[in-house]
């Protein structure tokens, strides 16, 4: 994976505990994939997932980018928005 673009994506505790379990369990390690880079949409009228939410998930989750659209719970479609995660997904993927 080289990139990770969620919307209406909630923080849950209990995700990162079981991927920390995993990563002892293995070679890797939890920080590999904190290092991917992520783009996190949070729409002001979601009525399922709270903003704030969101917000901590992109904080805990390491290298992310977090952006408010107008709308509810869904990928944005408006073309500004559309053009952001294109834009993050072309620099993400030219990364080494």
């Amino acid at each position: 994976v080289r990139a990770v673009v969620t919307a209406g994506a909630p923080y849950i505790a209990e995700a990162f505990n079981v991927a920390l379990e995993l990563s002892k369990s293995n070679s890797s390690s939890l920080t590999e994939g904190c290092d991917i880079p992520k783009l996190h949409f949070a729409g002001e009228r979601d009525n399922l997932v709270t903003v704030d939410s969101m917000r901590e998930l992109c904080e805990k989750g390491g290298n992310g980018k977090f952006m408010l659209h107008d709308q509810g719970h869904l990928f944005p479609t408006r073309s500004a928005r559309v053009k952001e995660v294109l834009d993050f997904l072309e620099m993400a993927l030219s990364e080494k």
